[in-house]
C-alpha cells in the first residue's frame, strides 16, 4: 500500500508520494534446540508459505514510517494477534534486554506445541511487540518459565477445541513497584503493564511455541481472553495472607501464578451475609456442567472479603463450606452424566460404585480453589472455571541485582 503525506505549499494542498525508507525488525518466531524455525515446521504442516526470514533481523523496504506495511506482514506470516504491533527494532529489542541480566540467546524455556526455545532474546522481542517496558522483563520471563511447567499443560492448552485462555495472577511487592493495577478494573482496560504483559506473553506462545488459530490451536469458539487476560491480588485491601503464602512463597516475595482459564462468571454479593454469599457460589458450583474440574479461582471482591473476615471466615473455612454445599444427590448426578465418559474423566472411582439414589455427590470436583482478593471497592466478585486438564503454577519473580 502506498502512503501519501499532506504537504502545504503557498496556501495550497498538495498530497505528496512518502519517501521510501527501510525498517529493520527482528525476528519473533521460536525455534526449536537444533535450530529449526517452528515456522518451517508449520509451513511443511500446512503447505502455506508465508515467506518469513531464517535471520534474526530483516531489512524491509517500506513507505513513510512503515508500520502499516510492517503489520500486513508480520499478521500475514502469523506472528500478529490482530491488534497493531510495535516494531520490534533491533534498538528496542537491545533496550528491552537491558531489563534483564542474562544473555539474549540464554534458553528460558521449551515451548509447546512445536517446542520452539523461548531465549531471552525471543521473549524481548515480542515483549517490544506488546508495547511493554524493559521493567516487565522479569515478571513476563517467569510467566513463561511458569507456562513451561509439565503439570500446566501447555501442549493440551493451546491445542484443545476448548475456549481456554492463560490467566495471569500477579502477587507481592512488585505490583506496586511496577505499578500494576490491582485496583478498580484490574481485570479491565487501561495499565499499561496489566495489558501488555499479558499481551506478550500470549504472542510468546504464538510465535515461539507455535499454537496458531486453527492449526495447530483448534479451539472451536476461542475468547477474547486469548489478547489479554491479566490480574493482580489488591494485598492492600485483603483480610487475608497473600494468596502465594498458600503454595508456600515468603509473604514478601513476588510471584506470578498462571491458569489455564476457560471464561468468568459474576457473583453479586450486595445484601448478603454470612454463608449465603458462599452459597451463591455453591449454587453456580452445583449447576456446573463438568463433574470434574482440576481447579476452579474465586475472586472475592475486597468489601465481600472484609465482610467475610470479619465473621471468622477463613480461606481454608470457605474452601471446606463449598465442599459441603456443593453437592447434588448421586441419582440426580448420574442421570446428568450417564454414558457421559468424557465427562466423567477424573471422578474418583468409589462414586461409580454408590447405589443409593439420595447419596450426596460433590458437584463438581475440584482439586485447588485459589480464594483472591482482587479490584475495586464493590460487591461484585467473579468465578473462573479452569481447564480441566491442566494445573495452575507459580513461579517466584527473580529480580537482577540491577533493576530500577
Amino acid at each position: 500500500m502506498r502512503i501519501v503525506l499532506p504537504v502545504l505549499l503557498a496556501g495550497f494542498l498538495f498530497l505528496a508520494p512518502a519517501r521510501a525508507a527501510t525498517l529493520t525488525v527482528c525476528n519473533p518466531a521460536g525455534q526449536s534446540e537444533d535450530g529449526v524455525y517452528v515456522d518451517t515446521v508449520l509451513e511443511t504442516t500446512t503447505g502455506v508459505e508465508t515467506g518469513f526470514p531464517r535471520e534474526f533481523t530483516e531489512t524491509l523496504e517500506v513507505e513513510g514510517d512503515g508500520l502499516e506495511a510492517f503489520n500486513a506482514l508480520f499478521l500475514y506470516r502469523g506472528w500478529g494477534d490482530g491488534l497493531p504491533l510495535v516494531p520490534p527494532t533491533p534498538e528496542r529489542v537491545e533496550a528491552m534486554l537491558a531489563g534483564y541480566d542474562l544473555p539474549g540467546d540464554f534458553p528460558i524455556a521449551t515451548l509447546a506445541p512445536m517446542d520452539g526455545v523461548a531465549t531471552v532474546e525471543k521473549i524481548a522481542v515480542n515483549a517490544v511487540m506488546a508495547g511493554c517496558e524493559p521493567r516487565h522483563m522479569p515478571l513476563l520471563v517467569a510467566a513463561v518459565e511458569a507456562v513451561s511447567q509439565p503439570e500446566f499443560d501447555l501442549r493440551g492448552m493451546s491445542t484443545t477445541t476448548n475456549p481456554d485462555s492463560v490467566l495471569v495472577i500477579v502477587s507481592g511487592p512488585i505490583v506496586d513497584r511496577l505499578g500494576i493495577n490491582a485496583g478498580t478494573n484490574t481485570f479491565g482496560r487501561g495499565n499499561r503493564a496489566n495489558a501488555s504483559i499479558s499481551r506478550a506473553l500470549h504472542l510468546i506462545i504464538n510465535n515461539v511455541g507455535g499454537s496458531r488459530p486453527g492449526i495447530t490451536d483448534m479451539s472451536t469458539l476461542g475468547q477474547p481472553g486469548e489478547f489479554v487476560m491479566f490480574l493482580a491480588e489488591n494485598a492492600a485491601a485483603s483480610p487475608w495472607p497473600s494468596f502465594h503464602t498458600e503454595y508456600g512463597f515468603l509473604p514478601e516475595r513476588n510471584v506470578v501464578t498462571v491458569a489455564a482459564v476457560e471464561g468468568y462468571s459474576g457473583i453479586m454479593g450486595i445484601g448478603y451475609t454470612r454463608p449465603e454469599f458462599l452459597d451463591l457460589i455453591a449454587a453456580w458450583l452445583r449447576g456446573h456442567d463438568r463433574p470434574y474440574r482440576r481447579n476452579i479461582i474465586v475472586l472475592v471482591a475486597q468489601d465481600t472479603a472484609q465482610m467475610l473476615a470479619r465473621e471468622g471466615w477463613t480461606r481454608d473455612g470457605i474452601r471446606q463450606y463449598l465442599r459441603e454445599h456443593a453437592r447434588i444427590p448421586f441419582g440426580e448426578w448420574n442421570r446428568q452424566y450417564h454414558g457421559a465418559r468424557e465427562a466423567r474423566k477424573g471422578v474418583p472411582e468409589e462414586v461409580f460404585a454408590i447405589t443409593a439414589p439420595n447419596v450426596l455427590v460433590n458437584k463438581p470436583f475440584w482439586d485447588s480453589m485459589p480464594i483472591i482478593v482482587a479490584g475495586g471497592t464493590g460487591e461484585k466478585s467473579m468465578i473462573l472455571p479452569c481447564w480441566a486438564s491442566g494445573s495452575i503454577v507459580s513461579q517466584e519473580i527473580r529480580l537482577p541485582v540491577n533493576w530500577k
